[in-house]
């Protein structure tokens, strides 16, 4: 995938187990602890498709998500609604070569990608690497 500020990935090894990763990813009210762009995150009921949450960033108003996509112990995928498109976030829990790897991938969708990818995904993509190295030993810990 060629990266650019409407979609982006990156990618991490995690010295823990695909249990261990997964048993992190799928806590929601945690997320503001790794995810250095959150203030707080909820989400209403369990962990499973169709659920509904909240997420509070630093900057700008509460947002609303909702869990679209889950392969357990392997991947989720989570939607906020915006304008004319959604940002589409999906977490990735691989194994290569008996190392365990951690992938988020950031997508804005719809008529505006390219606008909100100018707007907002450049900063995203600037503390990426940070939210996930600090996700690394969080659960590396």
């Amino acid at each position: 995938m060629k990266q650019s500020n409407h979609h982006f990935s990156f990618k991490v090894p995690i010295n823990a187990t695909v249990v261990q990763v997964w048993q992190k990813l799928i806590d929601v009210p945690t997320w503001s602890q790794w995810d250095t762009e959150l203030i707080e995150a909820n989400l209403e009921g369990d962990f499973v498709v169709g659920a509904k949450g909240i997420l509070k960033p630093k900057t700008g108003p509460k947002l609303k998500f909702y869990i679209s996509e889950i392969v357990p112990n392997q991947s989720y995928t989570f939607n906020t609604i915006m304008p004319i498109g959604e940002l589409v976030i999906k977490r990735t829990v691989t194994v290569e070569n008996s190392t365990v790897y951690f992938t988020d991938d950031i997508a804005f969708t719809g008529f505006l990608k390219y606008i909100f990818g100018f707007m907002l995904g450049g900063q995203f993509r600037k503390v990426l690497p940070k939210v996930m190295q600090t996700f690394k030993e969080m659960v590396e810990k």
